[in-house]
């Protein structure tokens, strides 16, 4: 179970801060409670990369983007007071887990941005989010979790973030309920994200048609669920239905206008099951209350051959579905149906084959007139996408080789390629370095000349152990052909994970 958050700072700090009381009341009850135990990973990212686009001039130019980016996630276990727990149990646990991130550019892509009154409100040269931040009481009475504070929750068919609270309920070995409220995680507020929230809108629009201020309402979240748990049944397999709605008030209202309106409402279901290990299922289904119908399908078979050895069959149906502030909505394409087949084989020693492949059909969204339907039809390409990839995969205690062809055409037009990559230990205690070699070409349809494009790349890169705990990575790539003469690339990262 996890949680999600998409609420503005300031809306959303009512949770948040509830969750901050809470562990401080439990950290004053310190005498009485266990040891407190801590695991701490940061990460420091550096890129240095260029993008190109066209001045207003429409002359071509490159801006170069110097990115950093710090994560810093923090976990404190043992909250509980020690009365609370007995010998070999894990009943009433108590923890608190939190996630920051901190991002700056110092590039032109910022640095030379617009300014007010055009200033582009999703571009911020510094910018501090709270990625998660919540208390989790696990095993209350050996039944209940609570997980209160800004929180993320994602499953096959489902993504999205909330400030405040959800509670899970064992009725029995086979069943749970599941309940939680609160408010979305909304990228435009203070110390939130945008990485969670619906697509469609943005707080960066100043045209008065798409009504701008909404994005300040608060959207309040509720949703209920109920699972099954089927882990001890001949045939293990576990079900779990949730519904969501969200909803917000109208905003500077105009004659005419709803006082507010449900911006998510969706039921989904999702399944997994496995027979005698050899056969597993995984599958998931949302109906869109909004659209009035089913926008995400999924289905996973793997079959496993022997111990290394798989065949796999996906198929999905996906439609594309916003927020309901959106105007996209209106506009929104047709949806996707794809089958996917995949093959693992073991040839040898730390060597095996894989080989995938797909086929798309562009669906065509309803109430397409006759003649609509004629000039889908008439695109390059038609209606159809194919394509896969084959490739060999080898592994050694110090080195690993991969190596992939891969294809796909229909339409938009085709691609073809191909990508060696391998990594080597020098020293397994301190120094790994890596490489890689790309080349790739493609042609789009109904696009201005050149159409057909040839692409080439390099990269090599290490990671660098300082000790067990501290590891430095560096990247760098050039990539030439037809529309970059040069692309260089670099990043850095540093890890430190600790544990007291």
């Amino acid at each position: 179970m996890t949680l999600p958050p998409r609420r503005p700072a300031a809306r959303s700090s009512t949770s948040f801060g509830a969750a901050v009381v809470v562990l401080g009341a439990l950290a004053a009850r310190a005498p009485v409670a266990a040891a407190y135990e801590f695991s701490m990973s940061l990460s420091t990212v550096a890129q240095g990369y260029q993008e190109r686009r066209y001045s207003p001039g429409g002359a071509a130019e490159l801006l170069s983007r110097r990115r950093l980016t710090q994560y810093l996630n923090l976990s404190v276990f043992g909250l509980e007071p020690e009365r609370w727990t007995e010998p070999g149990s894990d009943w009433n646990r108590i923890s608190f887990q939190v996630g920051l991130r901190f991002d700056s550019d110092f590039g032109q892509f910022l640095t030379g941005q617009p300014r007010a009154p055009d200033a582009i409100g999703e571009l911020s040269q510094n910018q501090m989010d709270i990625l998660f931040a919540y208390l989790l009481a696990r095993d209350l009475h050996g039944r209940v979790d609570i997980q209160l504070g800004r929180q993320l929750h994602y499953d096959r068919v489902d993504f999205y973030s909330f400030d405040g609270a959800d509670v899970e309920v064992r009725a029995t070995h086979f069943l749970r309920a599941r309940g939680f409220a609160g408010t979305e995680v909304r990228g435009d507020l203070p110390l939130s994200a945008p990485l969670y929230e619906s697509d469609g809108t943005s707080a960066g629009s100043r045209d008065p048609a798409t009504r701008p201020e909404q994005a300040r309402a608060l959207r309040p979240m509720v949703g209920v669920g109920l699972g099954i748990d089927g882990a001890a049944a001949p045939v293990p397999f576990t079900v779990e239905s949730t519904y969501r709605r969200m909803w917000a008030a109208t905003e500077a209202r105009r004659p005419g206008d709803p006082p507010s309106g449900v911006d998510h409402e969706s039921l989904s279901v999702t399944a997994d099951a496995a027979w005698a290990g050899r056969l597993f299922l995984d599958a998931g289904l949302r109906y869109n209350f909004l659209v009035g119908e089913f926008d995400d399908q999924q289905a996973a078979l793997r079959l496993r051959l022997g111990p290394e050895h798989f065949a796999t069959l996906e198929y999905s149906y996906l439609a594309p579905t916003f927020d309901g502030d959106s105007i996209w909505n209106v506009f929104a394409a047709g949806a996707t149906r794809d089958w996917r087949a995949g093959y693992d084989l073991p040839v040898a020693e730390g060597w095996r084959l894989h080989a995938r492949g797909f086929l798309r059909t562009f669906v065509e969204p309803p109430g397409q007139t006759a003649v609509e339907l004629a000039l889908a039809a008439s695109v390059p390409g038609g209606t159809r996408a194919y394509g896969g990839n084959l490739g060999a995969d080898g592994r050694s205690a110090r080195a690993r080789l991969r190596f992939d062809l891969y294809g796909d055409a229909g339409l938009g037009g085709w691609k073809v390629g191909g990508d060696l990559a391998g990594r080597w230990s020098i020293d397994p205690r301190r120094l790994d370095v890596e490489g890689r070699v790309t080349v790739y070409a493609w042609r789009a349809d109904q696009v201005p000349e050149p159409q057909t494009v040839l692409m080439g790349g390099l990269g090599a890169g290490a990671v660098y152990k300082m000790s067990p705990k501290i590891r430095l990575h560096a990247l760098v790539e050039d990539n030439r052909g037809t529309y970059y003469t040069t692309q260089l690339r670099g990043i850095a990262i540093l890890e430190v994970d600790m544990s007291l």
